[in-house]
């Protein structure tokens, strides 16, 4: 019998930015008997496949007991099954913790992360430590891995692309119309939501067109910048904020926005751009990790400096192209994100190991 294991942040249908966990489970579950899952936090776990053994810690532990909790578990699971690998996703701590455990009973880990990088200090030497003690690195894009310099030249550290639910989210489009604006983000300074903001309210589509702002705050700093943005724009008739939807029920909402906002610098590689792409949502950027998703003669008209004066003036010259030249944009797009759907991530992740 094959079984895996996975240590995963969060296991919550429901949650905006991590709720792709599911599929992504879901997918390792079509390919091996077992999947076990160590999860931080547990929320709508419905969607799981029936072969999906869920094990979660309790979120009322203090954070001591809460990692020796997370280290039972562990210990517990490897010594009574036998795993091909270990996954851990994007929890530097819990790979951290599980190692020990992993290299006794010779089992095999995968980190994969996809950020810029933690700016606390102490972070970094965790985020440090994991890569290094874990036996191969995954992230998706060129420069989304922070220590990249570090491993690349030690055939540990991999670029495997994201896993995105491209059959569902893929949409045909036939005829391109200048709808509104929306954002996919957690809502964070990090993310620059105001500039977007301001960047799309003092373009030439400002006042005719709205835009959604689909997300939440994940930390108590998140919390006050959500909070200050709704106290200052809220207001204004034709911004809008959702808050955090079920990841699975994002399609009905961007279906019905013509155009994504994302602000992030180098180092991010948000689901949120792959996705409402693969939708044949057009995209405005600051992040050269999505040029090679733009045909090269495009790049220019979407790509913004990360000021809201760069991103107002891309915007209020969208209407200088021709519906053949947004068709040829979507298209090509599309048929680039294909190869990083979750159809294939089980595949590519094993092609490492």
């Amino acid at each position: 019998m094959k079984k895996i294991l996975i240590l995963n942040i969060s296991t919550d249908s429901r949650n905006t930015s991590l709720g792709f966990a599911i599929s992504w489970l879901n997918a390792f579950a079509k390919k091996f008997d077992e999947v076990h899952v160590v999860s931080l936090s547990k929320g709508d776990d419905e969607d799981l496949d029936t072969n999906i053994i869920l094990s979660s810690i309790d979120n009322e532990l203090g954070r001591i007991r809460k990692f020796i909790n997370l280290f039972k578990i562990i210990n517990k699971l490897s010594k009574s099954n036998k795993y091909e690998f270990c996954l851990s996703h994007m929890s530097s701590l819990m790979l951290i913790i599980s190692s020990p455990i992993l290299k006794m009973r010779k089992i095999k880990s995968i980190f994969w992360y996809t950020h810029k990088g933690p700016d606390d200090y102490l972070k970094k030497i965790f985020l440090l430590k994991a890569s290094i003690y874990s036996n191969k690195i995954i992230t998706a894009s060129e420069n989304s891995f922070p220590y990249k310099k570090l491993f690349s030249n030690k055939n540990k550290l991999h670029v495997i692309g994201h896993a995105i639910k491209f059959d569902e989210f893929y949409r045909k489009i036939k005829s391109f119309n200048s709808k509104d604006f929306v954002i996919v983000s957690r809502i964070s300074e990090s993310k620059k939501i105001e500039e977007s903001i301001l960047g799309f309210l003092n373009s030439e589509l400002g006042s005719s067109h709205k835009l959604s702002i689909i997300g939440g705050p994940l930390s108590s700093k998140d919390e006050a910048y959500c909070e200050k943005l709704k106290l200052k724009y809220e207001s204004i008739e034709n911004i809008n904020f959702l808050g955090s939807i079920p990841h699975r029920i994002l399609i009905n909402e961007i279906s019905n926005q013509s155009f994504h906002i994302n602000n992030t610098e180098q180092g991010f590689y948000d689901k949120s751009v792959l996705e409402t792409m693969s939708h044949g949502l057009i995209n405005f950027y600051s992040n050269s990790d999505y040029d090679d998703l733009l045909p090269k003669k495009y790049i220019d008209k979407f790509k913004f400096d990360g000021s809201s004066e760069s991103l107002s003036n891309k915007i209020s010259n969208i209407g200088n192209l021709k519906q053949d030249e947004i068709n040829e944009i979507i298209y090509y797009s599309q048929s680039k994100l294909e190869k990083q759907s979750v159809n294939n991530l089980v595949e590519r992740v094993l092609a490492i190991i």
